[in-house]
């Protein structure tokens, strides 16, 4: 298992979020971004073993739930803020 990167720092352990490797734990450069795909170095290792298609499915699925709830409760949330907001005014 890589220890160090080619900049010489210590790897940064990370899990994907990807929808091709949803979960999966890696080792990588410290630098490297996963948004934009930069790279310090290319250091990269999985420290995992790939997911089976069914988990991958699963995972994706209860990661989109996620979302979606997360969603929802920003709604709802802004939603009680208006309604309080209206009961102020009209109770002024």
């Amino acid at each position: 298992m890589v220890t160090h990167c080619g900049c010489g720092l210590p790897v940064a352990k990370r899990t994907s979020w990807t929808s091709e490797n949803p979960g999966r734990k890696y080792l990588a450069c410290k630098f490297y971004n996963h948004e934009t795909g930069h790279r310090g170095c290319n250091t990269f290792e999985w420290i995992d073993e790939d997911i089976l298609d069914w988990q991958r499915d699963v995972t994706n699925m209860l990661v989109a739930e996620k979302h979606r709830l997360a969603i929802d409760n920003n709604m709802l949330k802004s939603r009680l803020v208006c309604e309080s907001h209206e009961k102020d005014r009209l109770s002024s």
